[in-house]
């Protein structure tokens, strides 16, 4: 007879490996209806499953290692953007006594040394995938999950857009950014922005005719000649670095927060 696992508990139950773990775990931190837990506690019955104790002592250790997952970039432009935040990242972890373990798209599972798995700008389905391999509790940057059970932390658009317009006088400007992946920022971004530019490479920066630019990409600030009025406002300043640092704080240690969704 086969064994039964958690992963067949969560399809069964139509719900995450993550949240079954949670709620084996009796996880009162997370967001989770009651009529959800029972049925995930029904199906475990049925199926008489026996969590394994090593996934269940999970909860309770630490190593300090942040695990950071990232799709592989397409361009040299993105490539280099993603180098900078891994060397900024890796920086700002250290000093809080944090190590930085870098993960490709191609390995999503048994994740197990680290604490929190941090993903980056990852589509919704990607992210899903990742927290259905892992027991570690995880936290999108730059994606709407939009689930209560992650931590989630974006840039402000609306405030962005408010600091362009001081910034220039005026609201004609173009927000220019590398390509994203995750749908829902992309589509936050256009009802924000009434000029948008993405740039994939270096040759499109040839016949660049914009006046106004706001940029947040530190590569896109580096190459845009400062013959144009540009702004920059790093995606991800001091203060996002501090809440990215809180939200590690507060899933690694199971603190209950009623606001899972951060906005820098």
């Amino acid at each position: 007879m086969k064994k039964i696992t958690i992963k067949d508990v969560a399809r069964e139950a139509g719900v995450s490996v993550a949240t079954v773990s949670y709620i084996i775990n009796n996880r009162e931190d997370q967001k989770i209806s009651p009529e959800t837990r029972n049925k995930v506690l029904q199906i475990i019955n049925l199926l008489d499953y026996t969590p394994n104790q090593a996934a269940k002592s999970l909860v309770t250790q630490k190593s300090q290692i942040v695990a950071l997952h990232y799709k592989e970039a397409e361009s040299y432009l993105q490539k280099a953007e993603q180098l900078h935040f891994i060397n900024k990242l890796t920086n700002f972890l250290h000093n809080k006594n944090y190590y930085l373990m870098c993960l490709s798209e191609h390995y999503i599972e048994k994740i197990d040394l680290a604490d929190v798995i941090l993903t980056l700008d990852v589509a919704k389905e990607d992210f899903y995938k990742i927290g259905n391999a892992n027991f570690s509790p995880l936290i999108a940057l730059d994606s709407f999950i939009d689930d209560p059970v992650f931590f989630q932390i974006n840039s402000d658009f609306q405030k962005l857009k408010k600091q362009a317009i001081q910034y220039f006088g005026e609201t004609t400007f173009t927000f220019v950014s590398l390509p994203i992946n995750d749908e829902k920022r992309k589509e936050l971004i256009q009802n924000t922005f009434s000029s948008i530019k993405y740039v994939k490479s270096v040759e499109e920066l040839d016949n660049f005719d914009y006046k106004n630019v706001l940029i947040i990409d530190s590569i896109l600030e580096q190459l845009i000649s400062n013959y144009y009025n540009k702004l920059y406002i790093s995606g991800f300043s001091d203060e996002k670095f501090e809440k990215i640092f809180q939200a590690i704080e507060w899933a690694s240690q199971r603190i209950e927060i009623n606001n899972h969704n951060i906005v820098v």
